[in-house]
């Protein structure tokens, strides 16, 4: 019975060591974030493989409660149809006005040639220096007629 409880305790701790997650350090800052689609830009949406980019562009009314991330936000559909979002901006620049590119299911930064892969939702690099992901916004809600990201 000891040897059981012995052999018990040891493979919940071999267990539980995988269960943490190291926390993913972006270059792209911590940046508030909320976006709201309107019901023409949801029906844009309703298709895989789909995007809108949002980020403040001068003398350009926006809704009073929008925050647009560090440099923009995209919202789009993965090739599952899952509404996803990220941030516009390029890990490797870090810089508001240099914004990624997007040709679905690719966003490419125009400065440092990264290419990063939408199609599953992970904005993960596949090509040029890059060497982490675009900035993932986790809370993206589906309306009725919108979508919803924020932080």
């Amino acid at each position: 019975m000891k040897k059981t409880v012995v052999h018990l305790s040891i493979i919940l701790l071999f267990l539980s060591s995988f269960s943490c997650q190291k926390e993913i350090r972006s270059s792209i800052p911590d940046s508030e974030v909320y976006i709201e689609t309107s019901p023409s830009e949801y029906a844009i949406l309703r298709n895989p493989n789909s995007a809108i980019a949002y980020f403040h562009r001068p003398g350009v009314p926006v809704p009073v409660n929008f925050r647009f991330g560090y440099g923009g936000v995209l919202i789009f559909r993965d090739l599952e149809g899952k509404a996803r979002s990220c941030d516009l901006a390029c890990p490797v620049e870090a810089s508001r006005t240099t914004r990624v590119e997007i040709d679905m299911p690719f966003a490419v930064c125009p400065v440092c040639n990264s290419k990063f892969d939408l199609s599953y939702g992970f904005a993960s690099p596949i090509a040029g220096p890059a060497k982490e992901s675009l900035r993932i916004y986790r809370n993206v809600f589906e309306r009725t007629n919108s979508i919803v990201v924020s932080n």
